[in-house]
C-alpha cells in the first residue's frame, strides 16, 4: 500500500467507529422525502383495486419504517430487513428490496462499520434469492445493487463531509483555546513585568515620600532627587511595557542585562533609603543576555522586599561565579515589627523562583537565624 493510500485509510477508519447523527439540514430533507413517500403510498393505496390494496398497504408500511432511522440506524435497518424477509412469502420482494436498496443511503450515513457490513451481506442474500425466483430477476437485482451502490456512495460522501466538519470545528475550538491560553500567558507576563519593575519604583517613591517632611534639609533633598530619578525609571519601564503590549519593538530594555549594573542600582537604591549595603560581587563570565536580565529582576525584587520588610542593619549582596554557574545571595535583617503601610501581593518570591527555573536554576528564600536570605543559582551556559 502506498503512502497516499495509507493516509486515506487512516482518515477513513475513525469515521466508522462512531455513528454521527444527522445534521439539521439532513433531518429536514429526510423528513420531507419521507412525507412525500408516505403521501405517494397513500395515493397508491387509495387508487389500488381490491387485489392490490394489500400490497399497497405493505409498501406504505415499509416506507413508514424509514422513520426509525431518525431514532436508530440499527432499528431502521433491522425493521426493513424483517420486512424484506416477510415480503417473499407475501409475494412483494421486488418492492421491498427496492426500499432496502434505497436504505443504503441511511445505513452508510448513520451506521457503524459492522452495521454496514451486515446490511451488505443481507442485500446480497436477498438479491440472490430474488434472482433465483424469476427469469427477469437477474437484471432486476443488478438494478437494485446499482441503486444501493450509488446511494451508499452518496451516504459515504455525506458521512465524510460531516466528519470533516466536526474535525474542522474541533481544530477551531483548539485554536481558540490556544489563543485564550496565549492571551492569559501574555497577561501574566505583563503583570509580572509590572510587579518586577513599576512596583519596585513605586515602593521606592513611597518610602522617599515619607522623608519629604524630615527636618533635615539634606535628607529632604536626597529624597526629592531619589523620587525624581525613580519616577523617570518608572516611566521608562511603563513605556517599555506599553510598547510590548502594542506589539512594537521596545526602545528601552526595561531591565539591564549587565549584572554589575544591576548590583550597583540595587545598592544605590538601598543606600539612598538609609540602609548600609555591603557588596561583594565577583565579575561574571560572559553569559547569555537572559541570565543578566533575570539577575537584574531578582536583585530588584530583593531590593523591593528589603525596602518593605527589612529591619535595621546591614544588607549584604554577594555574587559568586565560575565558568558554569553564578550565585547571587542577598541577606538582610528581619524586622522587629512587620510594617503594614506598604502593600504587598506576596507573589514576589514565587515570581523570582519561576524566572530562575526558566533558566534551569534554583532559588531559595527564607529565614536563617535573625536574617532573611535569598539565594539564586543559575547556569551560565
Amino acid at each position: 500500500m502506498s503512502t497516499g493510500e495509507e493516509a486515506f485509510v487512516a482518515r477513513i477508519r475513525p469515521v466508522w467507529r462512531v455513528a454521527s447523527p444527522l445534521t439539521r439540514v439532513e433531518t429536514t430533507a429526510f423528513i420531507i422525502l419521507l412525507l412525500a413517500g408516505l403521501a405517494l403510498g397513500v395515493v397508491s393505496m387509495v387508487a389500488a383495486d381490491d387485489d392490490g390494496a394489500a400490497g399497497a398497504l405493505f409498501e406504505l408500511v415499509v416506507t413508514a419504517l424509514f422513520a426509525l432511522y431518525l431514532w436508530s440506524a440499527v432499528a431502521g435497518t433491522a425493521a426493513l430487513g424483517a420486512a424484506l424477509v416477510l415480503s417473499f412469502p407475501a409475494g412483494l420482494p421486488q418492492q421491498t428490496l427496492l426500499a432496502f436498496a434505497i436504505a443504503a443511503l441511511c445505513v452508510v450515513r448513520l451506521g457503524a462499520g459492522t452495521l454496514v457490513l451486515a446490511y451488505a451481506a443481507a442485500l446480497i442474500v436477498a438479491t440472490v434469492a430474488l434472482a433465483n425466483e424469476a427469469a427477469s430477476g437477474v437484471a432486476m437485482t443488478l438494478g437494485f445493487v446499482t441503486v444501493a451502490t450509488v446511494l451508499g456512495g452518496i451516504g459515504l460522501l455525506l458521512r465524510l463531509a460531516h466528519a470533516r466538519g466536526e474535525h474542522l470545528d474541533a481544530q477551531l475550538l483548539r485554536s481558540r483555546e490556544r489563543e485564550r491560553e496565549a492571551a492569559a500567558l501574555e497577561r501574566r507576563r505583563l503583570a509580572g513585568d509590572l510587579h518586577d519593575g513599576i512596583a519596585h519604583d513605586l515602593t521606592v517613591i513611597a518610602l522617599h515620600a515619607q522623608l519629604l517632611d524630615d527636618e533635615d534639609e539634606a535628607v529632604r533633598r536626597t529624597a526629592q532627587t531619589a523620587i525624581g530619578i525613580t519616577a523617570r525609571n518608572a516611566l521608562g519601564d511603563l513605556r517599555y511595557l506599553i510598547e510590548i503590549a502594542a506589539d512594537g519593538a521596545p526602545s528601552t530594555p526595561g531591565f539591564s542585562p549587565d549584572p554589575a549594573a544591576a548590583v550597583r542600582e540595587a545598592a544605590e537604591t538601598l543606600t539612598a533609603a538609609g540602609y548600609r549595603v555591603e557588596v561583594d560581587a565577583a565579575p561574571l563570565p560572559r553569559a547569555p543576555r537572559r541570565v543578566g536580565v533575570v539577575f537584574a529582576r531578582v536583585l530588584r525584587e530583593c531590593a523591593t522586599n528589603v525596602l518593605k520588610h527589612s529591619g535595621t542593619g546591614v544588607v549584604a549582596v554577594t555574587v559568586r561565579a565560575d565558568d558554569d554557574r553564578a550565585e547571587l545571595t542577598v541577606r538582610n535583617a528581619l524586622p522587629d515589627v512587620r510594617r503594614d503601610d506598604l502593600p504587598s501581593t506576596g507573589t514576589g518570591v514565587g515570581r523570582m523562583a519561576g524566572l530562575v527555573r526558566e533558566l534551569g536554576g534554583e532559588l531559595d528564600a527564607g529565614q536563617v537565624g535573625d536574617q532573611w536570605v535569598v539565594r539564586a543559582r543559575v547556569p551560565l551556559s
